[in-house]
């Protein structure tokens, strides 16, 4: 064994127990250590769990903000491309022509122009300080309103002014402002001016209708627009216009009414004159075809002009035939005796006594104006009794009564094709008290409208047979095809017989004879009748002693009714006894019914006679022959075709008429006439055939005789 020195050898077995020793060891260590790491205070864990929410709060609207961009950015954008495309391109829509009103004879009472209105595009104005100072004193307005409307940054459009004059238009254009614009809209002229404005009634600036006849048929009137694009530059003017998108604008369809021109502007002058005469408040008129209803003539005053229908009081619109009820007062009288004789309760000859002008109804007396003994039924009417009127009433009973009111259409509306009617005011006669009763049978206590009362008179001397009021007669294109016919389709029901009819007419021609109350209502040429009323008015709850609406209503001719007037004066002056009904009313009766009879070409039955012997005596072999052959309704028949052709604007041929019938048709027409000699028509000047305008000369020659005169009418 040698010397050498050797370590002693680790047991293999002991070694092994000593690297799993600290191997364990090391584990032992390091799961302590994690366990005393994982021990974490509660208010750190909330504190970390917050901070992770807002970061991922964080991510998400990142997430969402670059959706929406990649969105804007690649997706569709409708309204992006709409705003693009309109600082390039446009629609334009342009409104159609409003269709004319035309009165029955095709004259114009309303109709529409093309005028020019300003706009600007404050997005354009370079300098709205420089435009202002120039567009202020052509516009009219204010230059700090003006800079305020051209400096607007939420809008693209503003008006500066609406439908200006061409020459005001044309300046503004030559102006060439950048951003000021003009552009061509249709508006609204009326001719005549106030003729008739209460029944045309008006349109606003933007083509609508807003009052009478303007506002009901506004869809009739107004035609269908069209529709196109327009491509423009940096400047924002059209550069391109595009194809139509819509069908071409037509223009709206014509009304034509029954109202005519000469007879209305006779009816507004002789209300006026009436206003004038009676120092009244205020007035109105009705002027109807007895057999058909039609509105020849309806007028208000004080009237407004509806070309600046904005400088008036709103008051100053109103149709007061319609919009107005009063207390007719005696008018009523002749439906009460028309109902008692068509029921057989008393005869035309009848006498009753009006207890010599006062007579005791409970704790209440009737008055008459003058004091009566005994009047015959007809003499009632003639000197308006209010006494005999009450006891021939009351042989109908309330009951009775209010069924005749009703029937004639008092209670309720007529049906015009107008807007604004009232219904007026009739009470149940269950209701009625006794005093109250015999109120009604003169006119007292109940309340009517201009149109309910003319048409109800009408109906009362036509024979008898209900009539509709209208205004409109027909609707017809811009080449004349008739689209639409509004006129009632035949007579309507009976409410009377024709013989009680008859002998109504013939007891109110003596309203206007010598005695009657309305002398100063008779006409000259034409036989006539009607009925005059005097009501006081209601004024805090009582009759007024000097407040009154006196009115007028008659007809003519007797025999056969073509024209019935209703003239109504509110309040006037009661001195001298001018508030009565036949002073106050009466004259304008006879002037509006004179002429409508006129232009209606009615000949004069009062003179008719005397017109065949002249024409026997003086006339030529073939004018007599036509004079003796020939009959009122013949001749009629021609004058009315006469007054047609010089309406029309082509002279008619007057040859072998009288003198008188001469006037009748150049009245028709406003003309001025020139003759000499006497007798028949022999020649004239113009010839028939020639174009003649309104208030032209025309000179006749009669057959015989010499001299000159000259007569305006």
């Amino acid at each position: 064994m040698s010397g050498t020195y050797r370590r002693p050898s680790r047991d293999r077995g002991s070694g092994r127990h000593s690297t799993v020793h600290k191997s364990r060891w090391r584990q032992e260590r390091s799961s302590s250590l994690r366990r005393v790491d994982a021990v974490v205070a509660p208010e750190d864990l909330a504190v970390r769990m917050r901070t992770s929410a807002v970061l991922v709060l964080f991510l998400l609207l990142w997430l969402c903000v670059i959706a929406r961009a990649t969105y804007l950015a690649l997706g569709p954008a409708p309204r992006l491309d709409a705003m693009l495309e309109g600082q390039h391109e446009s629609i334009v829509t342009v409104a159609a022509q409003r269709g004319s009103i035309l009165d029955r004879m095709g004259r114009p009472l309303a109709v529409s122009v093309e005028r020019y209105s300003v706009f600007a595009d404050p997005g354009m104005v370079e300098d709205a300080d420089s435009a202002a100072e120039l567009l202020a004193p052509l516009l009219e307005k204010d230059v700090e309103a003006l800079k305020a409307r051209l400096t607007r940054s939420n809008t693209r459009f503003v008006w500066l002014s609406r439908q200006l004059p061409v020459t005001l238009s044309k300046a503004i254009r030559e102006l060439d402002i950048p951003g000021v614009r003009l552009t061509a809209e249709a508006t609204r002229e009326y001719p005549s001016g106030g003729l008739a404005a209460s029944v045309l009634g008006f349109v606003g600036t933007d083509g609508h209708g807003l009052e009478g006849l303007e506002s009901r048929n506004n869809k009739t009137l107004t035609g269908d627009t069209f529709r196109y694009q327009v491509f423009r530059d940096g400047r924002r003017r059209a550069v391109n216009h595009a194809a139509v998108l819509a069908r071409r604008s037509t223009e709206g369809d014509n009304l034509v009414l029954t109202l005519d021109h000469s007879i209305q502007h006779r009816a507004e002058q002789a209300l006026a004159e009436a206003l004038e005469r009676g120092q009244a408040r205020a007035g109105w008129v009705v002027t109807l075809d007895a057999k058909t209803g039609a509105v020849l003539a309806m007028a208000s005053a004080p009237g407004f002009d509806p070309n600046r229908f904005g400088a008036y009081e709103r008051s100053r619109w109103k149709n007061r035939n319609l919009g107005e009820i009063f207390e007719p007062g005696s008018t009523m009288k002749p439906f009460v005796i028309a109902e008692v004789l068509d029921k057989g309760l008393a005869t035309p000859d009848e006498k009753v006594y009006c207890e010599k002008g006062r007579f005791r109804v409970g704790r209440r007396i009737i008055h008459d104006t003058h004091a009566y003994d005994m009047l015959t039924v007809g003499e009632v009417l003639k000197v308006s009794s209010n006494i005999c009127s009450m006891k021939l009433g009351e042989r109908l009973g309330p009951a009775g009564l209010e069924a005749a009111y009703r029937r004639f259409g008092f209670g309720a509306k007529t049906g015009v094709d107008l807007s604004g009617e009232q219904v007026g005011i009739l009470h149940d006669s269950a209701k009625w008290s006794r005093i109250g009763f015999a109120n009604q049978t003169f006119g007292q206590g109940l309340a009517v409208t201009g149109i309910q009362l003319a048409a109800a008179f009408a109906t009362l001397v036509n024979g008898g047979l209900k009539v509709t009021p209208h205004v409109v007669a027909e609707v017809r294109s811009q080449n004349q095809e008739v689209l639409e016919d509004r006129r009632p389709d035949g007579p309507g029901e009976r409410v009377i017989t024709e013989e009680t009819s008859a002998i109504i007419r013939d007891m109110l021609s003596q309203v206007v004879q010598r005695g009657g109350t309305a002398p100063l209502a008779r006409l000259d040429d034409y036989s006539s009748g009607g009925k005059t009323g005097t009501a006081q008015k209601v004024a805090d709850g009582r009759y007024a002693k000097d407040l009154y609406v006196s009115s007028f209503v008659g007809f003519a001719p007797v025999d056969d009714p073509r024209v019935v007037t209703f003239v109504v004066v509110d309040e006037p002056t009661n001195k001298g006894n001018a508030h009565f009904g036949g002073k106050a009313a009466g004259p304008a009766f006879k002037e509006v019914t004179t002429h409508a009879l006129r232009v209606l070409g009615v000949a004069p039955d009062l003179e008719a006679k005397s017109s065949v012997v002249v024409a026997n005596r003086r006339a030529a072999p073939r004018d007599v022959a036509e004079a003796q052959g020939g009959s009122a309704e013949s001749l009629a028949e021609r004058l009315q075709m006469l007054a047609v052709t010089l309406m029309e604007g082509e002279m008619p041929d007057l040859r072998g008429l009288s003198l008188r019938d001469a006037v009748v048709v150049l009245t028709s027409g406003s003309m001025s006439l020139e003759h000499e000699g006497s007798g028949l028509v022999a020649t004239q000047d113009p010839l028939p055939g020639q174009v003649v305008e309104p208030g032209a000369v025309i000179r006749v020659a009669l057959a015989l005789g010499q001299g000159r005169k000259t007569s305006r009418r």
